[in-house]
């Protein structure tokens, strides 16, 4: 599992590096990422609230799935310094390509789907983040599932915050991308 997950990572990379970037857009993706960054690292203290994922979303979305599974893989890889890191950081960036990699589906850029989609995904972030656990130690599936049962809470307020964050910055990150991108900042 440790290395398929090493192997999409690398697929994302290169497939990243072959998709057409203006300096503009490079630098759009690269203030989005850094306020994903900033924005999980603000509310850090605060269990699983965080605008990152919303913004990883909407990278997705409204960019490509392949940049925000890029920026998701970022954030987590550039906060675990300061967060503390692990082997679980590899299947942090795995479930944030899980959930960039919907970002395909053209009904994801209605705001009120977006925001649904949104509270969903703090529910699979979490259950491909405890995907690490079954891997990295030697849990049974019913331990397992039971991590995925007293973590509900936990991607509950994952899920609710996706979805205010996203219901927030949807309007502002779309006036924003549309400052860069004529073409793709319509709602």
């Amino acid at each position: 599992m440790i290395v398929t997950t090493i192997l999409i990572v690398c697929l994302l990379l290169i497939l990243f590096e072959k998709l057409p970037m203006t300096d503009q857009r490079l630098r759009f993706i690269a203030i989005v990422t850094a306020a994903a960054i900033v924005g999980r690292l603000l509310f850090s203290s605060l269990p699983n609230i965080q605008p990152a994922t919303a913004l990883i979303l909407l990278l997705a979305v409204f960019v490509h799935p392949i940049v925000g599974a890029i920026a998701g893989m970022l954030v987590v890889v550039l906060t675990s310094l300061f967060l503390g890191s692990g082997p679980f950081v590899l299947f942090q960036a795995l479930a944030y390509a899980t959930i960039a990699s919907l970002g395909f589906v053209p009904i994801l850029r209605y705001r009120i789907l977006l925001t649904g989609y949104a509270f969903f995904a703090g529910f699979l972030y979490g259950w491909v983040s405890n995907l690490g656990f079954l891997v990295l130690t030697d849990f049974s599936w019913q331990a397992f599932f039971t991590l995925l049962v007293t973590g509900g809470t936990f991607d509950l307020l994952h899920g609710l915050s996706n979805a205010i964050f996203i219901w927030i910055l949807f309007p502002i990150f779309l006036r924003i991308l549309h400052s860069f991108d004529e073409k793709k900042g319509t709602e």
